[in-house]
């Protein structure tokens, strides 16, 4: 992984046993981990079993109830210099003994009698946080050792528990064993559980402590990945023995029409998007053109930065312009309590600079520029008639939505789709939710944010629209031809043509 960055993938054996092995390949295949966790407190050797057999040879799949006696296990991921060390124990009561062993520097074969104090040592091991919900207070039950932890491992900590959802992060202030404070950040790996079904997570985990989180329904692997196939759907594929995205594409569409239930209209959009998966190449479903154009100049590329859901604020406005490669980031660092200050420097610079310019998003009408409209009639009316004028697109919309379009991604969110299109970014380990919840502490206790890293999250984001819209520009479409912007007049000409 770029920057020393390793993959973490986490499945809990019920994931395991509720999918076949062919859509635990696919997940272990999707994510490529540099290492797969199987969550549980308890022994689940079929579950372990399972996991093995589908990933490569050199991937360790660490399950530590399968473990001999208290032993602590180490791995480096991946196994090579510049990456990240993880230490893996079934019982909180062993953290103090993974502490004193990287201090003495004979952590793993790979201990140093000088471990390096610069890099965060990651733990993963089943922490819990007790809730009182009555008195709306949380505790840890394993404090002492948390602190024992800290108070000896040289440089930052991260502890990865299975008990926790993988959205869960938050830095802990523990009495240290000699006196003052240490600081141990908690962080989930678990499944989290969702509307209908469980999310699978694979985490980042960066040398720098950052850790960024995907998510994928499980029901976004195997068969059910695909358009239109829902249980009932997989399992007549799975009885007319067709068990795999694989062999869906190789079973002619005549045949695969026939299968009891599935009929020809979602057999063929069913092998569509078999074989976008495959190549993680988009495919156009019909010759309506891309949004923003024909213009002059490509659309500049939008994402904003809230507190939340439902906003207080707009605390920042990212806009990449691709004529030119650079990007603006226009962010509230010192008077949160004005929500108008970062509107009207936005506006003011867009009116000024582009008033001819479209303005393009992801997924923007049912966010972005409902929250940018509602901001700016609130607090900058005087400009609420010329925001009203412009020119704004949504790709999500224009692809998803208006089915103009098949994406590569296991769901249609910006950073697995141009992930998939082999979009690489800055390496945040930010998300949506993490930036949002950094700012409302931020204005909560005045702790103040890594503004470099969130400016670079919003830039990512909007870089990775205008690397998904040149994906779709140039995209085959349906009935098999080329839909080159280049050579079409309809369309945005690329980066390259200014």
């Amino acid at each position: 992984m770029e920057g020393g960055s390793a993959r973490l993938l986490a499945l809990p054996p019920s994931v395991v046993a509720d999918r076949s092995a062919d859509a635990v390949a696919d997940a272990c295949d999707y994510f490529d981990p540099d290492g797969v966790w199987v969550l549980a407190t308890e022994r689940a050797p079929r579950a372990h079993a399972t996991v093995r057999s589908v990933t490569d040879e050199g991937t360790p799949v660490v399950h530590t109830p399968l473990g001999r006696g208290a032993a602590v296990r180490y791995d480096r991921l991946p196994d090579d210099e510049g990456s990240v060390e993880v230490g893996s124990v079934h019982d909180p009561a062993l953290l103090p003994d993974v502490g004193e062993r990287r201090r003495d520097g004979d952590l793993g074969e790979r201990g140093s009698a000088e471990p390096e104090t610069d890099r965060t040592t990651f733990v993963a091991c089943p922490v819990e946080v007790a809730v009182d919900e009555t008195r709306l207070s949380a505790t840890l039950p394993a404090a002492d050792e948390l602190a024992a932890l800290a108070a000896n491992v040289p440089g930052d900590v991260v502890v990865l528990s299975a008990l926790l959802p993988a959205d869960y992060d938050h830095a802990w202030s523990l009495d240290a064993p000699d006196g003052g404070e240490v600081t141990v950040r908690l962080h989930g790996l678990g499944a989290t559980e969702g509307y209908g079904s469980r999310d699978v997570a694979c985490l980042t985990l960066s040398p720098s402590g950052a850790v960024g989180t995907e998510r994928v329904g499980t029901d976004r692997f195997g068969l059910r990945a695909l358009e239109g196939v829902g249980p009932r759907t997989a399992e007549r594929l799975r009885d007319a023995g067709i068990r795999s995205r694989a062999a869906l594409r190789r079973t002619p569409l005549r045949e695969l029409a026939d299968v009891r239930g599935v009929g020809r209209e979602t057999a063929e959009r069913a092998h569509e998007h078999a074989e976008v998966l495959a190549t993680g190449e988009p495919l156009r479903l019909t010759t309506a053109p891309l949004p923003g154009g024909p213009a002059s100049r490509p659309p500049l590329c939008l994402d904003i930065e809230t507190d939340g859901l439902s906003p207080t604020i707009i605390w920042q406005v990212g806009v990449y312009d691709p004529a030119t490669d650079e990007h603006r980031a226009f962010t509230e660092r010192e008077r949160p309590d004005e929500p108008g200050r970062v509107i009207e420097r936005f506006l003011t610079w867009l009116l000024g600079s582009h008033p001819d310019r479209d303005l393009l998003t992801w997924n923007g009408h049912r966010f972005d520029y409902r929250h940018l409209t509602s901001f700016v009639e609130r607090y900058c009316p005087s400009y609420a008639a010329a925001w009203g004028e412009y020119r704004t697109h949504d790709l999500y919309d224009w692809a998803v939505r208006r089915d103009n379009a098949l994406l590569p991604g296991r769901t249609n969110k910006l950073d697995h789709v141009a992930r998939r299109l082999e979009h690489t970014g800055s390496d945040t380990g930010l998300d949506g939710a993490a930036t949002a919840a950094a700012y409302e502490r931020f204005v909560r206790t005045g702790e103040p944010l890594d503004w470099a890293r969130h400016e670079a999250y919003c830039e990512d984001d909007c870089r990775a629209l205008w690397h998904v819209y040149g994906a779709l520009r140039d995209a085959d479409r349906r009935d098999g031809s080329a839909a080159d912007a280049r050579n079409v007049d309809s369309e945005q000409a690329g980066l390259g043509d200014f």
